[in-house]
Parts: C-alpha cells; sequence; structure tokens
C-alpha cells in the first residue's frame, strides 16, 4: 500500500474529528479589585487610668490583611465575583515557626527562629486562617429588565450607617448574607428586592432566620433618596421574632458642598434565642453630615444619635446600633474602653481582661457631633483635625448623672505619593467623661479617670 493510499482513510476522519471535538470555551476576562493594608498601633492607656492595679499601661500591635476581589465576566450578560481575604488582622510577628535542637530533641528559644508559618486551625474551630472565602456570587444581567444576583454577598445601602459592605482599607468587618435579588431600572429609578438567609440551617429543618429586603432609589449625579425595607424572622424551638427595619436615605451635591442623611428604624418583637421571651424591640437612630470641600480646605459636621433604653431590665429594647464600619474616631467607639490586663495570659484572653469595658467597637446608646477641618498642603499630602463629642442617649434613672462618654482630639496626616500607595497617620487624644470614672466594678475597682493617648499608622496598597 503505497503511503498516500495509507493516509487517505484519515483524510475523511480528520475533518469530522474537528468538528466534533469540543472546542475550547472562550477564556473569561478577569477584573482586580482589593487592597492589603497593614497597620501599627500604640494605646497609652486603653485603660483610662492610672491608679487601678490591673491598669495595662501602654498597649502596641501591628497586623495586616489583603482583601481581593477578582470578577470574571464570561460574556456581557454573566458574571462571577468572589472575595478572597489572606492573613485577615493577623499579627505580625504571629505563629513562630519554632526549630528543635537535632541533638537533645528540646525546642530550641525564639530567638532562633527565622521565619513565621501559616496560621493553624482546628477542625470545628473559628479561628484565623491564611485565606478565607469571604464572599462569591455570580450576576447575571438581562436587557431592559435588570440584574439577578445569588450567592454569598455584600449588602450594602446609603452611608453605610446601618448596612455596610466594609470594602474599604479602614474597615473591619463588613455585612454578607447568603441571598437572591433582582434590581431592575427605569431611568433614574433602582427597584430591588432579595430572599437571603443570614443565619445557617439544615435541610428540612428551617429553623435559621430568614430575610426579605426591598429597596426603591433614585440614583444620580446631584441627588439622591432612597427607602431600605428589610424583614427579618425566626421560627424555631429556641425563638420566635420578628423584626423590620425601615432606612431613609439621601444625599445631595452642589458645587464643593456635600450634605447625606440617614435616618432608621427597628421595630419588633417575639420570643429570643436568649432566652428573653415576650420582648419588643423599637430603636431609632440617624445622623446628617455636611462638607465643604474647596480647592485647599476641608470643612466638616456630622451629627448622630442612636437611641438608648432607660431600663435595662425590662422586656422592652430601645438601643440603637450604628454598623461596625461606620467610623468616626481612633479610640472612641472604636477600641474597648477600659480593657484591664488578665490575671492569667492565654491565646483567648491575648492578655487582656474585658470585665470592665464599658464602650467597644461600634456607637450605639449615643448621641454626638463631630465637627472636622483639613488642608489640602500639597497634591499629595493632606492633614486633617477633628473632635468628636458624645454622650449616652438615656441610661438608668441611677446612672443618668454618667451620660458623657467624652472628647476626643485627632489629627490626620495622608500621604499618597503615587497611584495605588498611600500612608496615613493618625494621633489622638481621649477624655474620658463620667460614663468611665463614675463607673466601678465589684472586682475589677474603679479609677478610670484618665486621658489615652493613641497613634495608628496604616500602609495601604489598592487597585
Amino acid at each position: 500500500m503505497s503511503r498516500i493510499s495509507s493516509l487517505f482513510p484519515l483524510a475523511l476522519v480528520l475533518p469530522a474529528a474537528i468538528l466534533l471535538a469540543p472546542r475550547p470555551a472562550a477564556a473569561a476576562e478577569v477584573i482586580w479589585d482589593g487592597y492589603y493594608r497593614a497597620e501599627g498601633h500604640v494605646y497609652s492607656s486603653l485603660s483610662l487610668s492610672k491608679t487601678n492595679p490591673l491598669a495595662e499601661g501602654t498597649s502596641a500591635w501591628m497586623d495586616h490583611r489583603a482583601r481581593l476581589r477578582p470578577g470574571f465576566l464570561f460574556s456581557d450578560k454573566v458574571a462571577l465575583y468572589t472575595q478572597l481575604d489572606l492573613l485577615p488582622f493577623v499579627m505580625f510577628g504571629q505563629d513562630p515557626a519554632g526549630g528543635i535542637d537535632l541533638t537533645t530533641g528540646s525546642d530550641l528559644p525564639l530567638v532562633y527562629d527565622q521565619a513565621v508559618q501559616p496560621p493553624t486551625t482546628t477542625d470545628g474551630a473559628v479561628t484565623l486562617q491564611n485565606l478565607q472565602v469571604t464572599r462569591l456570587w455570580g450576576e447575571v444581567y438581562f436587557d431592559n429588565i435588570g440584574t439577578l444576583r445569588f450567592g454569598r454577598m455584600p449588602v450594602e445601602w446609603g452611608s453605610g450607617m446601618v448596612f455596610n459592605a466594609g470594602n474599604r482599607p479602614e474597615d473591619d468587618a463588613g455585612d454578607t448574607e447568603d441571598r437572591v435579588s433582582f434590581t431592575g431600572r427605569a431611568g433614574p429609578i433602582y427597584v430591588m428586592g432579595a430572599f437571603g438567609v443570614p443565619d445557617g440551617g439544615f435541610v428540612n429543618q428551617f429553623d435559621g432566620m430568614r430575610d426579605l429586603s426591598g429597596s426603591v432609589a433614585h440614583l444620580s449625579e446631584q441627588a439622591s433618596v432612597g427607602f431600605y425595607n428589610s424583614y427579618r424572622w425566626q421560627n424555631s424551638d429556641t425563638s420566635k421574632v420578628g423584626v423590620w427595619t425601615g432606612d431613609l436615605w439621601g444625599k445631595a451635591e452642589l458645587g464643593p458642598v456635600r450634605v447625606e442623611t440617614e435616618l432608621a428604624a427597628v421595630i419588633g418583637s417575639g420570643d429570643l434565642d436568649t432566652g428573653a421571651n415576650g420582648v419588643s424591640i423599637a430603636a431609632f437612630g440617624g445622623h446628617i453630615n455636611g462638607l465643604f470641600d474647596s480647592d485647599h480646605l476641608i470643612f466638616g459636621l456630622d451629627a448622630g444619635l442612636a437611641g438608648g433604653d432607660k431600663d435595662t431590665e425590662d422586656k422592652k429594647l430601645h438601643t440603637f446600633a450604628f454598623d461596625s464600619d461606620y467610623n468616626l474616631s481612633l479610640m472612641m467607639f472604636e477600641q474597648p474602653m477600659p480593657v484591664l490586663q488578665a490575671t492569667v495570659s492565654n491565646d483567648t484572653n491575648n492578655g487582656r481582661n474585658l470585665g470592665a469595658v464599658r464602650t467597644r467597637n461600634g456607637l450605639s446608646n449615643a448621641a454626638y457631633i463631630r465637627p472636622m477641618v483639613g488642608w489640602k498642603l500639597r497634591p499629595d499630602l493632606t492633614a486633617q483635625a477633628s473632635l468628636l463629642a458624645a454622650q449616652a442617649a438615656k441610661l438608668p434613672d441611677a446612672d443618668k448623672a454618667n451620660k458623657g462618654y467624652g472628647t476626643e482630639l485627632d489629627l490626620d496626616l495622608g500621604y499618597r505619593p503615587f497611584d495605588h500607595f498611600q500612608v496615613g497617620l493618625t494621633g489622638g487624644a481621649f477624655f474620658p467623661g463620667k460614663y468611665y470614672s463614675g463607673y466601678e466594678d465589684a472586682t475589677l475597682g474603679s479609677g478610670f479617670d484618665h486621658m489615652a493617648l493613641g497613634t495608628r499608622v496604616r500602609a495601604t496598597v489598592q487597585f
């Protein structure tokens, strides 16, 4: 058989094989968004005391986090988005890679360490890990109809006072929900409806929390206004409760002037999984802020109210809380205060005793005012000074003379020499009010009346 005749059957089969063979899918376009943040903190002292025997004195630490938000665009109709957190809030020097003396088999002193290792975790434990897939959702775009989203996605609304995605480098938490949502648009009008599962459940056991949300908003460059509604309920052996949240938001810009406001109400009733039955919930909060931004000077004023509870022993709950990523200062409503030294340090308490803490990260039960002024010293250098004064909205009669949280003065410097890179330096002084100085713990004592000083350095690579 000739060489040509031997190749003849192959010549017949090859075109058919090419036609029938699976073709490689078109490559997805990948878009990247995210940042890496490293922070250093020094405080003296968050104990707010010089006389308490457990006062911790100066505290200092460094931590970091990278947040990657890649998006995969498969076509102009279908996309997949995810969020990955790397080394989330892991402290510098955490998890040193210890060595072993090969002769004796004993552990070498840490001074001989040359590296750190990835954070470890135990099966079933909720601990920091090297990599966390925190969000993952798909989006489908229907021409002239709207956008379908489904998966584990961020929840954001308005100024972030109640629902905050926490996507900025200065944020620490962020609201996330497993949900299915659809957003339709008619010109500048956006209408959204969603069903979510904020809490975990089991197959055929609908004992987890459920959520129905909807919003309508008019969005434009000069003025925007919207109303967001969320009804969350749970019906299980330990909890039968329903809570409605209504949030009205508006924003307007006119030249160098910007004004934004948000008002929210939380109303509900039922039996809570904490064991409190027959409770009613009626909490209100809001804020308004204005900003004047000229070529060289910036003036701003932010004022707000988060409702409090006069009687903490009854079954009527009135305390309102802002989202923990609605940041106002360096220390007040950002760091736990007053903190004390732990009598025995371990991995659980990190060397701190939080038994006397009066306020933590997040503003609640407070009325505040925060004026600020900023200077654009150079195109790459800005400075800002702000003063935060706050007091409790409501307290029980026995404690109503101690409503003052205090005053904090913060100074900020921001340096951005190149695109994608920025360094920020913040220094602050917190002067505690009677809410702290008038407090005495039966076990941990008193004396929480001393000024606290703090410094934070933040370096960010953002893309």
